[in-house]
């Protein structure tokens, strides 16, 4: 009777045993580590790649070969002082036969450390071990130690060795120049900035840095939403129940109904998008400084006025407008004067949510922001973000203790907030802080959300680490509005009739750099034969490439 009774028990035992081990099977490897990837990135509005490689220094030892220009000298002194870099690391459990690939979306890898296999678009380290020691048996590699990035990395006492094959290191580190364009636009200042977002994906923890006589000037924002910004959260659906069968009553009786056609639910298409030249030619009216001073006004009639002093005419995507209920008959006021256009329609457009697109006849063709990223997402591209206002605080100098809480202590609770930890953190500021808070110029920093890093660069560690996190700040310079106009007013001193002057502003339009790339691009359809010579120097100076 006994034994009877135990082979059920025993089924029961095996059955248990056998599910457990199939839970098992199915559930994806974890390594016993924690991995960070840090990038410190580098752009600005004159480049179309983040980090581009003929405008920025190396941030390699010598030691590692890269596709960067080699600089000397001057040439090498008058570089922006931050050298873009990424890197990652490993924390926890030794753990063995671990994969790492890192591939590039659009752009080109500059450099990496230590050799891995190359592939098109992409670098590997396969079949890697994780250890708390350095290997025995292999020597480490020569890496001159001058107290710069490596060396820190090289001496961190909680990272793992990472061993491929005949190498090791305690970290992994490569260069990048991502096809991605500058992610932000600036405007107004000194006391207060107008931020756009550029991108397609939400920038985080933005502060602008302004150096003035009296000090530096610091201004944070958490967040610069993008114009798809309700686009990164997608809808969640309920799911049905799998044994929910459909009503055959229901389903007859609407297919007897003939489909409903809701004119709301398919707007016009978009007017066709103008080409180079075009969007040059209305570039040139957005710029025009124009004058508005109305207590209050509809929305509409403003943009008219705004427009028409610019003289560019709208066009209104009216269903699409009223369908998101947006209404344009609001009274708003605007006091306004000698601003450019472009700033007066991004105020008017931005905080309801409006966007434009500039179309093969040449008008601003006025439609929701949500419907433009839309169909720029589709092609590949992006549109402008919501205008964001940021105020600066009062000049501080940067010994000042409260200057460092503002600045480096703000930036480290931030990155602490994303998931890194203290000791990267450290590592990375005690390289990076001098250079990003006591600039020479104004600086942008921000940081790019998870999801835009995996996008253009994806990272795969398998097998999967316990925690992997991944932060990109991003360094953008020559953006202040100032520049421009100084630019712009050194191009008209290239055709002065005294040689002297006309070389000493060629001077200090390399000086400025790739700030200078736009009124130098402006200027090669001068009609002065001297200015065009000395702007076409300069751009091939610049790196750029002159029709």
């Amino acid at each position: 009777m006994t034994r009877t009774k135990s082979v059920p028990a025993t089924l029961a035992v095996l059955a248990i045993i056998s599910s457990t081990t199939a839970a098992a099977a199915e559930a994806p490897a974890q390594a016993p580590v924690d991995a960070s990837d840090v990038s410190v990135w580098v752009a600005d509005p004159a480049q179309t790649t983040l980090n581009t490689a003929k405008v920025y220094r190396n941030a390699m030892p010598s030691v590692v070969g890269t596709t960067r220009p080699k600089r000397e000298g001057k040439d090498a002194a008058d570089l922006f002082p931050v050298a873009p870099i990424s890197f990652a690391q490993f924390f926890g459990e030794p753990c063995r036969d671990v994969d790492v690939d890192l591939k590039i979306k659009s752009g080109n890898f500059l450099a990496h450390w230590p050799l891995g296999k190359e592939h098109a678009g992409r670098v590997r380290w396969f079949d890697s071990d994780l250890t708390k020691e350095p290997p025995a048996d292999i020597p480490p590699a020569y890496v001159p130690d001058d107290g710069g990035l490596f060396g820190k990395l090289r001496a961190a006492p909680d990272a793992l060795y990472l061993k491929n094959e005949t190498r090791f290191e305690r970290f992994l580190a490569y260069d990048v120049e991502p096809a991605l364009p500058c992610p932000v636009r600036l405007r107004g200042g000194p006391d207060e900035y107008t931020l756009q977002n550029m991108t397609n994906r939400r920038l985080l923890d933005v502060a602008v840095v302004a150096p003035t006589e009296a000090g530096f000037r610091v201004g944070w924002l958490d967040e610069l939403p993008s114009a798809a910004a309700d686009a990164e959260k997608p809808e969640k659906k309920e799911k049905k129940p799998d044994d929910a069968k459909p009503d055959p009553e229901a389903v007859f009786a609407d297919a007897e109904k003939p489909a409903e056609k809701k004119a709301d639910d398919a707007p016009p298409p978009l007017p066709a998008e103008a080409d180079a030249d075009m969007k040059a030619r209305v570039d040139q009216f957005l710029n025009q400084r124009v004058t508005v001073a109305v207590e209050s006004a509809p929305r509409r009639d403003l943009l008219g006025m705004v427009a028409s002093q610019a003289r560019l005419r709208l066009e209104f995507d009216d269903a699409t407008i009223a369908k998101d209920k947006i209404d344009l008959a609001k009274p708003t006021a605007l006091k306004a004067t000698d601003v450019p256009a472009r700033d007066l329609l991004a105020d008017l457009l931005g905080p309801a949510n409006l966007s434009y697109r500039v179309t093969d006849a040449g008008r601003l063709f006025v439609t929701t922001a949500a419907r433009l990223a839309a169909a720029m997402e589709k092609q590949g591209g992006s549109i402008e973000g919501p205008p964001v206002k940021v105020g600066m605080s009062q000049p501080l100098k940067a010994g000042d203790p409260s200057y460092r809480e503002f600045t480096r202590d703000a930036l480290t609770r931030r990155l602490e907030g994303r998931g890194l930890r203290k000791d990267v953190i450290a590592t990375v500021l005690d390289v990076y802080a001098k250079d990003l808070f006591e600039p020479g110029e104004l600086l942008v920093l921000v940081q790019l959300s998870r999801e835009a890093i995996d996008e253009a660069v994806p990272l795969d560690v398998f097998p999967t680490p316990r925690k992997f996190t991944r932060v990109a700040l991003v360094v953008v310079r020559g953006i202040d509005p100032r520049l421009q106009d100084q630019a712009k007013a050194l191009v008209r001193k290239l055709g002065d009739d005294s040689w002297k002057i006309r070389d000493e502003a060629e001077s200090k339009l390399q000086s400025l750099g790739p700030a200078a790339v736009p009124a130098l691009e402006e200027a090669l359809r001068d009609q002065d034969v001297e200015i065009v010579y000395r702007v076409e120097r300069l751009l091939l100076r610049l790196g750029r490439d002159v029709p």
